[in-house]
């Protein structure tokens, strides 16, 4: 039998909602953080992106890149130049070419090359991008998936989510 002697309270709520402070939230920032086009997280320390433009400049400033793949056969744009002079910011130009089928490939040695920048943690975090941050840098990235052993098959699956339904031979070689 148990002890009849116990008492149990209603517990009284400690505060009410119309006595409540209200809460002072932080303002936003002053300039908004826009990340670049197709920017994603690759591998913690290595981003990819398409070419960001002044409107992304807090944004990679925020993430405290400190080094720059550029993979493109044009040259940057003269902002963009100015802004990771500005920021101390290492600056790689891999002039490569895009896979276009059936005479024009990306140069095998210049995937070995970027990565071995790009997976250098002396210069992480890295953005690596290329003008849409799709075929460029979706073969980069795919190469360093196999090197971390997925399959071909998520390897495709991610290259298609950035590329869009464009998956041409030579992007699979």
């Amino acid at each position: 039998m148990p002890p009849t002697d116990i008492r149990v309270e209603a517990a009284r709520p400690t505060h009410s909602l119309a006595t409540r402070r209200p809460i002072r939230l932080p303002m936003a920032t002053e300039q908004p953080l826009v990340p670049p086009l197709n920017f994603a997280l690759v591998v913690p320390g290595i981003y990819r992106s398409g070419h960001p433009n002044s409107r992304n400049h807090a944004f990679l400033l925020k993430l405290g890149i400190r080094t720059v793949i550029y993979m493109n056969e044009d040259d940057p744009q003269p902002e963009h130049v100015q802004f990771v002079k500005d920021n101390a910011i290492g600056f790689h130009h891999f002039r490569t070419k895009a896979n276009k089928e059936p005479y024009t490939e990306i140069n095998p040695q210049d995937i070995v090359s970027i990565l071995k920048v790009a997976t250098d943690t002396r210069h992480y975090p890295v953005l690596i991008h290329c003008n849409k941050g799709k075929k460029r840098v979706g073969c980069l990235v795919g190469c360093l998936r196999k090197l971390q052993g997925w399959s071909l098959a998520a390897i495709f699956d991610e290259y298609q989510r950035f590329s869009g339904s464009k998956l041409g031979i030579a992007d699979q070689q």
